[in-house]
């Protein structure tokens, strides 16, 4: 199920200004982690979350913390919203008058970015991120991340782009299947996302994953993180 998109986040986003605004408050504070919980806590968003943060800006609001990292998008993003004058001050990011809207720099930075190859380090780091985000403590090894979380234990094998001939997944699957040895653990393997490995997914028998305990992670080229 598709997780909520930008303009679930502006409706809730603009609902709590407009709210704040009837209390004759003078500004509110927004923090993307305790927004992306409310809004979206079944769904990895973030990066959907912060693009909304940052386009609802006006001139003159400030960001109090920016995420860790270089793509502008994290838990971290705090964001002052002022209410004076909100009909008359202008968008801080303006979107152009045709075509696409404009993008920020934070967009812009993660747009060039996701131009380049995604590869496994740059896959592990969003992984880690997300793992972190979700109270998960990891541990990285050669082309895996083993977490725990409470009793719980989870390894994940990270398949970025490589060089080389590209494996289907079935093909890198048999591979992880030669280390599995903890009957306990949960395992995931982690690609960057596309049709193809979500068709190779999907025809993998459920009763097969079930026994294997074992799921596959993709992450867009936004960031954003599903679990199948």
């Amino acid at each position: 199920m598709k997780g909520p998109g930008i303009k679930d986040y502006l409706s809730i986003l603009q609902e709590k200004k407009e709210m704040a605004i009837q209390s004759n408050q003078a500004l509110i504070e927004i923090n993307s982690k305790e927004l992306h919980a409310e809004v979206s806590p079944c769904h990895a968003t973030m990066p959907t979350c912060c693009q909304a943060m940052y386009k609802l800006m006006l001139e003159g609001d400030e960001i109090l913390q920016r995420p860790k990292g270089a793509t502008g998008y994290g838990s971290h993003l705090t964001i002052r919203y002022y209410l004076h004058d909100t009909a008359e001050r202008v968008q801080m990011y303006p979107g152009k008058k045709r075509g696409r809207p404009a993008k920020t720099e934070e967009e812009k930075l993660a747009a060039k970015r996701a131009k380049t190859k995604r590869n496994t380090e740059d896959l592990t780091n969003l992984i880690k991120v997300w793992l972190d985000e979700n109270g998960w403590i990891y541990e990285e090894g050669k082309g895996t991340l083993e977490a725990t979380n409470g009793d719980k234990k989870w390894i994940i094998n990270i398949q970025g782009i490589k060089r080389g001939r590209k494996q289907t997944l079935p093909v890198k699957l048999s591979e992880v299947l030669k280390h599995i040895n903890d009957a306990n653990a949960h395992y995931s393997i982690a690609f960057n996302d596309s049709i193809t490995y979500r068709r190779q997914w999907n025809e993998i028998p459920q009763n097969v994953k079930e026994r294997l305990n074992m799921s596959v992670i993709l992450a867009d080229k936004k960031g954003n993180i599903t679990e199948l």
